[in-house]
Formats: structure tokens, sequence, C-alpha cells
């Protein structure tokens, strides 16, 4: 990522984590009781969500990122996590490895190949009964305008591929028109903020 990326990477908490913090308490709240449950963020970024998560008692903790500016930011965590520098496509465990993974806001900005590459990779890391939380932006006619407009400008302003990337999530439905039907299915979807 060179210097732009290592200034990204410390900015992003920053910047971003009390916007985030809701989306994150989310999928804390959807944790399953037992807090040994083996949990995989694929990428993890910072490492914000697992913090967070060890902070309320979670010990099995993995996060998996390409980017090693971020993963700097989040090995300063105090708790006890494994972070792997690796692909999300192909990330360094043995099949049926975690009870829990864990995708946020990260599909939006990858091309449609690499999106169902790493949720192929998912479901190869998921045990049997495991739960894949996909935490992502989604515009329906319930979408409030603020959160359309902010969300894309923040896209827009990301540029390059990024951008390419999330004008195409979004036209084709996002979330729910992009997982591979024939090994994921959807139970819930809550919604969050002004999305």
């Amino acid at each position: 990522m060179g210097r732009n990326g290592a200034l990204s990477a410390r900015l992003y908490d920053p910047l971003l984590r009390t916007v985030l913090r809701p989306l994150r308490h989310v999928v804390l709240e959807n944790m399953p009781a037992a807090k040994d449950s083996d949990i995989l963020d694929l990428c993890c970024g910072t490492g914000d969500q697992l913090i967070l998560l060890a902070s309320k008692g979670f010990t099995c903790l993995h996060g998996v990122d390409l980017s090693a500016d971020m993963l700097k930011v989040a090995a300063k965590s105090v708790f006890p996590i494994s972070f792997h520098l690796s692909d999300a496509r192909s990330a360094p465990f043995s099949d049926g490895s975690f009870d829990i993974i864990i995708i946020s806001l990260a599909l939006h900005e990858k091309d449609p190949d690499t999106r169902e590459l790493v949720l192929r990779e998912a479901v190869r890391l998921l045990r049997p009964n495991g739960r894949l939380f996909i935490a992502d932006f989604f515009f329906d006619p319930k979408t409030l305008f603020p959160g359309k407009w902010i969300i894309t400008f923040v896209e827009r302003m990301a540029g390059g591929e990024h951008w390419t990337n999330f004008r195409d999530y979004i036209q084709r439905g996002g979330i729910p028109h992009i997982i591979p039907g024939d090994v994921l299915k959807i139970v819930d979807t809550p919604r969050l903020m002004m999305n």
C-alpha cells in the first residue's frame, strides 16, 4: 500500500469508528453465547470488530486481511487476537475451521469474481451449522436519501477500482443478488443507520 496505505490505515478507526459502532454492535448482539466459539473476520482491516468481541470476553478470534498496513494497526490491540496477512480468497485454514465468519464492509469494494471467491472461501471455512455474518451497503426504495448520498459520496472519493466495484455491486442489487445461492441462503437482513 505504501505511504498512502499506511496513512489510510492509521486514519481509518479515528474517522470511522463512531460511524461503524452500531454495525459492530449488531454483529456482537448476534454472536453465540459460547465465548470460546472459533470466530474469523475475513477482510478484518484494523480489527475493530474483533477487538470489540475480545472486550466482551470472546477468546478464539482470528482476522485475515491483505493489507499489512491495516494489520499493523490491528496488532496494537491489547487483546490476544491472531491476525494473518493473507488473501481472503484462500485463507490459511483447514476446511470447517470456524463456527462464525464475519465479512464486514468488504464485498462492495471487490470485483465480481473476487466477491464470489471470498464468499465461497467463507463457506469452505465454516463448520456445519456455522454462521456467516455479511454486513455491507444495500440500496432499495426504503433507503433514505441522506444515507444513499453520504455512502455514494464516500465511495466516489475512494475512486479508482474501489469506485468501479462499488457501482457494480450497487447495480447488481447488493448482497441479496451477489451471494452464490447454491451454497448460501439469507436468514435475516437487519437495516442500520440510514441504509
